[in-house]
């Protein structure tokens, strides 16, 4: 039988492919030797589309289905609907390859190693037309791609609430995707924000690399997924410090005037004495600037109280106990234009992100630094890191943290990434945050930016900052007082 070689559109590896079907009326049909699916050349180039898949590809796939069908509860019969499409779909071969139907930019550039996260981009880098519109599921069964996605739980206290903020607050296991489901009372709060997910309605879900996929092919394809969700994330290289081997990135939540450049990070750092080789990450830059715009002024602000009143409005407890199983569907959907959980699902993409470029360097090593929702995205980068043998992380430094506090397993999970030790800088003056976070998260969680992580672990820090930090939004300018605290350095400001 005659084999051709070429990338393969369901595992993505170039590989060799036996045919299998000789056609003279249609295209033949092949066999990939590294997945064993069916494909079919592209319409347009030498690659390899999707054809039938095997059989052990559809026992995963269905699989995948039924575990959906028991956890979703009231969307088993959309379950069942997608189920149908889905089958029909696999009846057909594929016109176009990853490449040329949007998937991917490039086969070649998914293994791509980075000699600096800066180059993070250059990953996107298209090499071929995309003539499908964009894909709007990532859908693959394969090993080392886990769902964090939009579990709604049922029975019991907890069901109701899980379903009706199935998007702003999914319980599921950081990392790993087990659902917790049916659970109530203190063990429904412990669960906390463990997993942020889109609506299971509208087909999005969160799904990271791990292990060996991270900052591998599959590893490529999850962050193809996210750059098309988020087109503002991007790794900005700030500051090349020559013969410094401290790589400090920082991660912005909130953002306001000018502060789009890290200049007032820079500034701060500079002022501590500390001269690192910076970097910059930017991610979902609208809904950031219209909560910073919101909150610049505090709680008392009539732009922010308007906005609590709408996360109140959307999210309150009293409202998700009242919503039966078909009426969450509606209200997830409601939920999801809201900007703060907007900002909550993108914080998730994003640590996927930050995650999957870092994993993609050699022999370096980085401090973390983030604010508000920048510390999420660094709370889920350090959950995709934590499946890696390698340790890419010395420090993390939390100002001010946009993430559930009582999340024990997710909390060690993520020291466990580090060599140095997490630092969560909090302020019992920081109303916005706790305000903000408590009645748009259903009052389920406490976020670190007002208390302390309270689990014991040698590499865990908590940093009392009442005394000086006396807003959400002023937590960066007094940034280097609290690398003073931290690392002892006798500065005069």
């Amino acid at each position: 039988m005659s084999k051709i070689t070429s990338y393969c559109s369901w595992c993505f590896e170039h590989a060799e492919h036996t045919k299998v079907v000789q056609s003279f009326l249609t295209r033949n049909i092949y066999q990939c030797c590294s997945c064993n699916n069916s494909t079919v050349q592209c319409r347009c180039c030498n690659h390899m589309a999707k054809s039938t898949p095997s059989s052990e590809t559809l026992k995963q796939i269905e699989i995948a289905r039924l575990a959906d069908e028991k956890e979703h509860g009231a969307l088993k019969a959309l379950g069942r609907v997608n189920s149908a499409f889905t089958k029909i779909d696999q009846s057909w071969n594929n016109e176009l390859c990853a490449e040329h139907d949007g998937t991917i930019a490039s086969f070649k550039s998914l293994s791509k190693k980075l000699d600096d996260i800066s180059e993070y981009e250059t990953l996107f880098i298209r090499e071929q037309r995309n003539l499908a519109k964009p894909v709007k599921h990532l859908a693959y069964a394969g090993v080392g791609v886990v769902s964090i996605g939009a579990i709604i739980g049922s029975g019991g206290t907890a069901g109701p609430i899980a379903a009706a903020i199935g998007n702003m607050g999914v319980l599921g296991a950081s990392g790993t995707g087990a659902a917790i489901a049916g659970l109530n009372g203190a063990a429904l709060t412990s669960a906390s924000l463990a997993a942020i997910g889109g609506s299971v309605a509208a087909g999005t879900m969160i799904v990271t690399a791990s292990g060996a996929a991270l900052g591998g092919v599959l590893g490529g394809v999850v962050a193809n997924k996210f750059h098309g969700d988020d087109k503002s994330f991007s790794i900005k290289r700030l500051r090349d410090v020559k013969g410094s081997d401290v790589r400090t990135i920082f991660v912005n939540g909130f953002t306001q005037k000018g502060e789009t450049d890290f200049h007032d990070w820079q500034a701060e750092q500079l002022f501590a004495g500390l001269r690192h080789s910076t970097y910059g990450v930017t991610w979902d830059s609208k809904s950031n600037a219209n909560l910073g715009a919101a909150f610049a002024g505090g709680v008392g602000k009539k732009g922010a109280q308007v906005a609590l009143a709408a996360l109140a409005k959307k999210g309150g407890a009293k409202a998700a106990a009242r919503m039966g199983p078909a009426a969450s569907i509606a209200l997830i959907s409601d939920i999801i234009s809201n900007p703060w959980h907007s900002a909550m699902l993108r914080a998730a993409q994003a640590g996927s992100q930050l995650a999957e470029s870092i994993s993609r360097t050699s022999g370096q090593k980085f401090n973390l630094v983030g604010h508000s929702l920048g510390c999420r995205v660094i709370y889920y980068a350090l959950a995709a890191l934590g499946t890696k043998s390698q340790k890419y992380i010395d420090d993390v430094i939390l100002l001010g943290g946009a993430v559930g506090k009582d999340d024990e397993k997710g909390w060690m999970s993520a020291i466990s990434t580090i060599d140095g030790n997490l630092y969560n800088c909090y302020s019992k003056q920081d109303m916005v945050l706790k305000r903000l976070y408590e009645t748009a998260n259903a009052k389920l969680t406490k976020p670190i930016g007002y208390y302390p992580i309270p689990f014991e672990a040698p590499k865990i820090s908590n940093l009392d900052c009442t005394n000086f930090v006396d807003s959400h939004m002023k937590w960066k300018e007094n940034y280097s007082e609290i690398l003073r605290l931290i690392y002892d350095i006798d500065i005069d400001k």
